[in-house]
């Protein structure tokens, strides 16, 4: 399996691509992308794909037949506009999209997303990508999403709180199951 940038591949126009792009998340993510998000990949062009934070990238597999789109992943504003992964349902929990996570991290340098609290494979997927949760965040309808961020740059206090959030003095719910600390200069 080969993790590429949808404009790395030389072989073919953008329309072919972006085409070969759509039909697969179409087929294999019409119960996860949002009208608002299958909008914006429709008209996505190659002069989007330059705009910070923005990365489309494919795992591509080659069979008997040729190379096949196995999964695809398309982030807007580090992950906070439109954050998709998509693996097609014959290589889920073979570790493809968790593996196209990690190469968005690399290609972008941070990444947050949002995903549903009974969304227990994504959220699978997040944490062996590295990402960590940072805060629970009431969505749509009142549903629980979680907060997930790539945090590998960040100091361990940084870690645990956002200063922006916390004061000194403030009970911080921890990692650690049954520990409270508190905010200390």
């Amino acid at each position: 399996m080969e993790i590429r940038s949808l404009m790395a591949n030389k072989e073919g126009s953008w329309e072919r691509q972006h085409s070969e792009f759509l039909a697969f998340i179409t087929r294999f993510g019409n119960k996860v992308v949002s009208e608002e998000a299958s909008r914006y990949l429709r008209k996505l062009s190659p002069k989007d794909l330059t705009t910070p934070g923005t990365s489309l990238l494919l795992a591509v597999i080659t069979s008997e037949d040729g190379e096949r789109i196995a999964g695809a992943s398309c982030m807007t504003s580090y992950g906070c506009g439109i954050n998709l992964v998509i693996v097609h349902p014959l290589y889920r929990g073979t570790g493809i999209g968790s593996k196209l996570l990690m190469n968005q991290i690399s290609t972008l340098g941070r990444l947050s997303c949002l995903v549903s609290l009974n969304n227990i494979s994504s959220l699978q997927m997040c944490f062996r990508a590295g990402l960590s949760a940072r805060g629970l965040i009431k969505g749509q309808g009142g549903r629980p999403l979680l907060l997930l961020e790539d945090i590998s740059d960040l100091s361990p206090i940084q870690k645990v709180v956002s200063p922006t959030t916390f004061k000194e003095g403030d009970p911080v719910v921890t990692t650690r199951p049954g520990h409270i600390d508190s905010i200390s200069k």
